[in-house]
């Protein structure tokens, strides 16, 4: 059974508002089952080092209730005083959140010092046992909210999930501290020293959390796939001859998408303005964003535009790795293409002969005065000229 239930396009902010909301409910609600469960015990039992994990779960509460929030003023759409959303609401949250977390830890120190010269706890094994279940329902939310963060990618809902599993190490650390104490008495010093040693836990913890979040507000950079799918989409509109500059900026669930778009310079400004509108509807309904783009013009004859164009249209073959040693040589009856085809060295010959009449096909609509002449080269792993896709093959 799933985990998490279908609410539709996570892209879509309402999507994506309702499981941040769900995350932070299942939270409130776990969190403060644990928290009154551990005070309750610690209370009974007299142990600073529960104490301080309860107190720790106290702001839990406080974090699944600002992200709550925070994913209730994300969901908030486009004004004029906010063109792109308010989908950056969860990263300013997310750092409120670490910096709470940070305070959580300092506190659990504070409260483990003043108990240091004289310890006192009172518990039995039934203490651990009731440690572990707490534990256990620790790692559920953290599953559980580690299961959004990937559904979603929400830098404010990682942070919370890491933020559960650390508590749930805690927790690990001070049912073993307490079975320690209860199985040998002489050693109760362990449980003030276990609480300060949970306190400089959470407050690494927070650090890690303010570094994560304030990396994302400040504007992260887009990774190497997410740009090349953007580049593959904008190349297969006819027209392109190749695609340069671009600049993802990410709000949440909404991105902005900056490009260059280069043209043959002969072309008329309203083909030109069509190609814009053709690769801005291309990218708009593949990511699910708002595009812009520029318009280069380049000599419609210039070698490298073309090759650069040829490759490209090669690229967008599924069975195709990268294209390299491509050369260009003009004739007078036309031109003469040769290229290198890196492709799964487990493809078939009847599969690798298809691939090459395709792509020769392909570049044919767009160069038909061109001999397109192909090399397939299978992929072994270990491949010079295009170490990257190799590495990423492999790692596939």
């Amino acid at each position: 059974m799933a985990l998490l239930p279908d609410y539709g396009d996570t892209n879509d902010p309402n999507v994506r508002a309702k499981y941040g909301k769900l995350e932070a409910k299942v939270g409130l609600v776990g969190n403060t089952l644990v928290f009154v469960g551990k005070l309750l015990l610690a209370i009974m039992v007299a142990s600073v080092a529960i104490l301080g994990d309860s107190l720790n779960h106290l702001m839990d509460i406080v974090v699944s209730g600002v992200i709550l929030y925070s994913f209730i003023v994300a969901a908030k759409p486009a004004d004029v005083h906010h063109p792109y959303g308010h989908g950056r609401a969860e990263s300013i949250l997310a750092i409120i959140v670490s910096f709470l977390v940070i305070a959580m830890g300092v506190l659990v120190i504070h409260e483990a010092l003043s108990s240091l010269d004289s310890p006192s706890i009172s518990a039995d094994l039934s203490t651990v046992l009731l440690m572990l279940v707490f534990t256990a329902v620790k790692i559920f939310l953290a599953l559980f909210a580690f299961s959004v963060a990937r559904k979603i990618d929400s830098t404010a809902i990682r942070a919370d999930a890491w933020n559960h599993l650390s508590d749930s190490m805690i927790s690990i650390a001070v049912a073993v501290g307490v079975a320690i104490t209860v199985l040998f008495p002489a050693y109760k010093i362990l449980d003030p020293v276990l609480a300060i040693g949970i306190g400089l836990f959470v407050i690494v913890v927070g650090i890690k959390l303010v570094y994560d979040s304030a990396y994302s507000l400040m504007g992260n950079a887009p990774d190497k796939a997410t740009l090349e799918a953007v580049e593959k989409c904008a190349r297969q509109v006819p027209g392109v001859i190749n695609v340069h500059g671009i600049e993802i900026h990410e709000y949440g669930a909404f991105k902005a998408i900056n490009m260059h778009v280069r043209v043959a310079e002969t072309m008329g400004a309203k083909d030109a303005h069509e190609i814009a509108e053709n690769v801005e509807k291309a990218i708009r309904e593949t990511f699910k964003t708002r595009p812009l783009v520029h318009i280069d013009p380049v000599k419609r004859h210039c070698d490298q535009c073309e090759l650069d164009m040829i490759e490209g249209i090669a690229k967008t073959f599924s069975g195709v790795i990268s294209v390299h040693k491509a050369m260009l040589q003009h004739t007078g009856d036309g031109s003469i293409v040769d290229m290198h085809v890196l492709i799964d060295g487990k493809t078939s010959v009847e599969k690798g002969h298809k691939l090459v009449h395709d792509i020769m096909t392909k570049v044919n609509e767009t160069f038909p005065d061109h001999r397109i002449d192909i090399h397939l080269e299978p992929c072994t792993g270990n491949c010079p000229a295009c170490a990257e896709e190799c590495e990423r093959k492999g790692s596939a």
